[in-house]
C-alpha cells in the first residue's frame, strides 16, 4: 500500500492507495476462498454422520468469512485526510468497504504530530503519528528519509498552531 501527502490551495491532503494489481490479487484470493467449501458441500449426503456435517459446516462458514474479508479488502476504500485551514478541521474518510464514513475533527483535538522510526527487513523507515485525543493514533506515510517526515510533521504542526504556511 502506497501513501502520500500533497498540498493544494484548499489545504493538505493525505491518501493511501491500493494498486489495481494488488486489488486483483486480493480479489482472486477472495474468490478462491469461496471455492474451498465446494468439495465439502459436494460430498455431503443425507447418510453423512451429523458430526461430520457440523465439521463441514464450520469449514464452509470459516472459508466464506475469510473470502468476505478478502473481498472487503479488495473493494474497500482507504484512509484519506483533508487538512482544511479555513475551517480549522480535518476531514477523515475511513476504511469502510461498502459505505464511506466521513468524520470532521477540529484541529484543537489533535496532539502535536510526531515522527516515529520503525524497522523492517528493508531497513528503518519513518512514519508520521497523528493522535486525536481519545482515539487510537493514526500512522501516516512510510518515509525513507527522516527529513521528509519531519517536513510534513512541521507543516501539519504549523496548521494546527494557526500558521497556514
Amino acid at each position: 500500500m502506497a501513501s502520500g501527502f500533497s498540498e493544494s490551495d484548499d489545504g493538505l491532503h493525505y491518501a493511501e492507495h491500493i494498486s489495481v494489481p494488488m486489488r486483483l490479487f486480493v480479489g482472486a484470493i477472495a474468490l478462491g476462498m469461496f471455492l474451498i467449501p465446494v468439495p465439502f458441500v459436494m460430498h455431503a449426503t443425507a447418510r453423512t454422520p451429523w458430526l461430520h456435517l457440523l465439521l463441514a459446516a464450520a469449514c464452509v462458514v470459516a472459508a466464506c468469512a475469510m473470502g468476505a474479508l478478502f473481498l472487503a479488502i479488495a473493494l474497500g476504500r482507504v484512509l484519506t485526510l483533508h487538512f482544511d485551514p479555513a475551517r480549522r478541521q480535518v476531514r477523515r474518510t475511513s476504511r469502510w468497504p461498502l459505505v464511506g464514513r466521513t468524520v470532521h475533527i477540529a484541529f484543537d483535538r489533535f496532539a502535536p504530530p510526531e515522527v516515529v522510526e520503525r524497522t523492517s527487513e528493508d531497513g528503518p523507515y519513518h512514519v508520521l503519528r497523528l493522535t486525536v485525543r481519545g482515539e487510537r493514533p493514526m500512522q501516516l506515510g512510510g518515509f525513507d528519509r527522516r527529513e521528509d517526515a519531519e517536513r510534513w510533521r512541521s507543516r501539519i504542526a504549523a496548521l494546527f498552531e494557526g500558521h497556514p504556511g
